[in-house]
């Protein structure tokens, strides 16, 4: 990952002036290390600031010149971009397209939805290795509609009221991304079927940490997750309209999902399974993780130093930002 992963923490911080303890360290699990990883080869002052970015055919790619040519083989690329989006304007959005493309290395401040995607064709989106951050703690890190077989992965969604938000969305892979300190649930999976949520990191977020919603979304499936701290409300509430007292950091009113690997006998990691054979899912659809696996860490330094460096790089931005327009 790259150092403005770092970022998702830094920039909510700075946005409500917290610079103190957040009560959180870069400890990691063994077995899921992986997505804990952290390369600092990369500053977001190796970003080109970009406009938010609307797209509605495929003729768009080309008029905002992004290279490539829409196939498979050679997809249409929005890569290395700062968009920094305002109000209710979301950061990249893309409808109605056949194109194949790729958002990747990006980084989106926005006060609504970073990346919106709807009615594109199956198996044409990719959304790799971006860092998206929500300035009002509110929207979406990606909004997923009407969308087949997207892959996303390696991406980091902090400060969103929902880091991932699929709707009428199937089959779509979502692998190896992180979601810190979301407000409402790190992954919202609504009338979506065939979904794969595997390693994954999903820490403090306010209600479940994935949240399977509506009595027909089915056959998700859901391993090698790490959930850490979720659920920190008394009081789940579903759509304004069904509520019940948290009891884990998931929740399923679906049929037939599966939050393990029945092949290789491994469920998710959970901070409180607390000594449980099962690990049992909120809601109606009385799911189980039925191979659950406890956390172990490795011990590490704390997030304090993380702090101070990204906190210089952030505001040596600003400033050169500042002294730009003077």
């Amino acid at each position: 990952m790259k150092k403005e992963r770092f970022l998702t923490i830094i920039i909510p911080i700075l946005l409500v002036g917290l610079v103190t303890d957040l009560g959180f360290s870069t400890k990691t699990s063994s077995s899921e290390s992986k997505i804990y990883q952290i390369n600092l080869d990369n500053t977001i002052l190796d970003l080109v600031e970009h406009a938010p970015i609307l797209i509605v055919s495929n003729n768009d790619f080309e008029t905002l010149n992004f290279t490539g040519e829409g196939t498979n083989l050679e997809p249409y690329i929005i890569t290395n971009l700062f968009i920094n989006a305002s109000g209710v304007t979301n950061g990249i959005e893309i409808h109605n397209t056949n194109a194949h493309f790729e958002i990747k290395n990006c980084t989106i401040l926005t006060d609504y939805i970073a990346i919106l995607l709807s009615a594109t064709a199956a198996s044409t989106a990719k959304i790799i290795n971006n860092t998206c951050i929500s300035k009002s703690d509110d929207g979406a890190g990606a909004g997923i509609t009407g969308t087949y077989g997207c892959t996303i992965t390696d991406n980091e969604f902090a400060n969103f009221m929902q880091g991932i938000h699929l709707n009428h969305a199937h089959n779509n892979i979502i692998t190896n991304n992180i979601f810190p300190f979301n407000n409402y649930q790190g992954i919202n999976i609504r009338y979506s079927n065939y979904n794969e949520i595997t390693y994954n990191l999903i820490q403090n977020t306010q209600q479940h940490g994935i949240a399977i919603v509506g009595e027909n979304s089915h056959d998700n499936i859901i391993h090698h997750n790490t959930f850490i701290n979720n659920s920190l409300a008394e009081e789940y509430r579903i759509d304004g309209e069904r509520t019940g007292t948290i009891g884990s950091q998931g929740y399923d009113e679906g049929y037939n999902n599966f939050w393990y690997d029945e092949e290789g006998k491994y469920g998710n990691h959970w901070s409180d399974l607390e000594g449980r054979k099962t690990y049992p899912i909120d809601g109606p659809a009385e799911a189980e993780d039925i191979y659950p696996l406890e956390l172990t860490y490795n011990e590490s330094s704390t997030l304090s130093i993380a702090v101070i460096v990204i906190s210089f790089f952030v505001l040596s931005y600003f400033l050169r930002k500042m002294k730009r327009r003077n």
